[in-house]
């Protein structure tokens, strides 16, 4: 029951509540709004709940949407209701309006990623998701769902990047990603080779770009600079073949590298092993 509040204004929150039930969620904002026309409504961490609430439902129209003033106005009547020190049930209910407010910034950051390939507000989303949870659970340790998060960020740009190299900002972004979870999990074999399939890409990249009326002087910077994408591509590959010996992709991986660096005899090698993995494999 609500603690600090007259009847009159108790029954205008009743009628806040009427509209819940009958999920009429405009209804319930043009109650809510007019029982915190008084100042002793606003006073009681309960109302400020039931106002979190219905400001809550209102925002789901803009799931999608990365500014809310709805979603805003609802996480900020949490904090005033919370300020209030509320009984534990209704502090409990608040925690589970936030929770959800975090998730549906989780959410968005998935979306911006794979719907608008939009890295940097995928990751602002995430940094939002992130710091509104650690309200709910101050104590959560994200590094599982970092390296989850990262590792999948990373991985589809470097896709895209692999089909389109003229992208140069997916390669960026991927390697981005790619380094916060090595930094996390340095043994993690798809962040490793995914690095290392960026690095070779962008040696391809400049190497594509190169044609008969390349002056002579930007050939050898062009040549240069792609041996040295190749070369730092290597250690990556080479990570992932020492983790994992009959890991296919990483045998033709090294094999495509040391055929770029012109060290045939490496190549060779490699292919030998990639052949002899296929067959093992088949067995």
């Amino acid at each position: 029951m609500l603690s600090s509040v007259s009847f009159a204004q108790m029954e205008k929150l009743e009628r806040v509540m009427q509209c819940i039930k009958a999920k009429d969620v405009n209804c319930a904002k043009n109650a809510v709004d007019s029982a915190f026309m008084s100042a002793e409504v606003r006073k009681d961490a309960q109302a400020w709940y039931y106002r979190a609430f219905v400001y809550y439902e209102l925002a789901k129209k803009e799931k999608f949407s990365f500014s809310s003033a709805l979603r805003d106005t609802s996480m900020k009547c949490i904090f005033i209701s919370n300020n209030l020190k509320p009984e534990q049930t209704v502090k409990e209910a608040n925690l589970q309006i936030l929770k959800k407010h975090a998730e549906t910034y989780y959410n968005l950051s998935i979306k911006l990623l794979y719907d608008s390939v939009n890295c940097t507000r995928s990751a602002m989303a995430y940094k939002k998701h992130k710091e509104i949870y650690l309200q709910v659970d101050s104590t959560f340790d994200f590094k599982t769902k970092d390296i989850e998060y990262y590792n999948g960020v990373g991985a589809h740009f470097s896709e895209l990047f692999g089909a389109n190299t003229a992208k140069t900002e997916f390669g960026e972004c991927g390697k981005l990603a790619l380094m916060k979870v090595i930094d996390l999990d340095p043994k993690n074999v798809s962040a490793t080779f995914n690095l290392g399939i960026i690095y070779y890409n962008q040696g391809v990249n400049l190497i594509n770009s190169m044609d008969i009326d390349t002056p002579l002087d930007k050939l050898e910077v062009i040549q240069d600079n792609s041996t040295k994408l190749f070369k730092q591509s290597l250690p990556f590959m080479n990570k992932v073949y020492q983790l994992d010996p009959k890991n296919q992709k990483a045998l033709e991986g090294l094999r495509q590298i040391y055929q770029a660096l012109n060290d045939t005899e490496k190549s060779l090698e490699f292919n030998k092993k990639l052949e002899d993995a296929k067959k093992g494999s088949q067995q």
